[in-house]
């Protein structure tokens, strides 16, 4: 098994992403469900840029989601 898609964590972006990470727990809860469905994509689904992209945005707007379509 090959280690170059291994990413030491204090690399620039790891340190990026345990602050924001921080951030949105410290603000949100360990339970909120965003931070959940980005954390739980982390690796998967989303490379560590898209990660830090969407915890900036949670963080930021308070939400993952740019709208959200009420239910009628």
């Amino acid at each position: 098994m090959s280690s170059d898609n291994i990413i030491p964590f204090q690399s620039d972006i790891r340190a990026e992403l345990a602050t924001e990470l921080a951030k949105a727990v410290a603000k949100f809860g360990p339970g909120d469900i965003e931070i959940m469905g980005i954390t739980g994509s982390w690796g998967d689904t989303m490379d560590d840029n898209e990660v830090l992209a969407a915890l900036r945005r949670l963080n930021k707007a308070n939400s993952i989601f740019e709208y959200i379509t009420p239910v009628r």
